[in-house]
């Protein structure tokens, strides 16, 4: 009886930590669309803006997204220039690996891509502009993590880190929120799955389980 009991104890913590339960993360509040996604025809990146837009700072957006990574005081220094011994390093939040300022790109949470075909086809041009340029959609990353999720939204692509997948999911459901985009209900789906069960009530607490949010000021 008593080797029943520890059976049983055991597949019970084992289907605890499995099943994916409800928990507060879990909750995201994000606009769902009915439909799965759709390609909207005739995007260009350039619809976005040329580039990287310009801060007040006197820096394009990505050098001081760079600069807050890094904490490096003035984004006007190339990165080449940094002094690496004093600089504090920085982890790739989508795959926690230390990262070299010379191999990451900036990556948009929400694809500029997955955005047009959301719904930002027909907003006015200041509106695209403010979303490519928002630190809010930005977080600077690997080469290689930016290039395999290329322009795919949760049910296709999460980070190989899975520790950082509940705050991923959190971080584009407040994104989605502020720019009243509807996401397509399988990708919904799949943002709840990572903030649900055990994973989801301890994602909190994760160390490194952050998607950091830069300044551009």
């Amino acid at each position: 009886m008593t080797r029943f009991r520890a059976y049983l104890c055991a597949l019970i913590i084992a289907t605890v930590a499995v099943v994916p339960f409800p928990t507060p993360s879990s909750l995201v509040d994000v606009p769902v669309s009915p439909h799965p996604r759709h390609t909207v025809l005739g995007y260009e990146r350039s619809f976005f803006g040329d580039g990287w837009g310009m801060q007040r700072n006197g820096c394009t957006t990505r050098e001081a997204v760079m600069a807050s990574a890094w904490e490096v005081d003035r984004c006007t220094i190339p990165y080449r220039q940094w002094d690496m011994a004093a600089t504090p390093p920085f982890t790739d939040p989508y795959t926690g690996e230390l990262l070299d300022p010379a191999d990451v790109e900036i990556d948009h949470i929400i694809p500029l891509r997955a955005a047009w075909d959301s719904g930002a086809h027909a907003w006015p041009e200041d509106k695209r502009l403010a979303f490519a340029n928002d630190p809010l959609n930005l977080v600077v990353t690997s080469r290689t993590a930016n290039q395999a999720k290329s322009d795919a939204l949760p049910s296709e692509w999460l980070p190989p880190d899975t520790s950082a997948r509940c705050s991923y999911a959190r971080r584009i459901a407040a994104i989605a929120r502020k720019y009243d985009l509807a996401l397509p209900k399988p990708d919904v789906r799949a943002m709840r799955r990572q903030c649900s069960g055990v994973r989801g009530l301890i994602a909190p607490f994760v160390s490194g389980g952050t998607i950091p949010l830069h300044s551009v000021e």
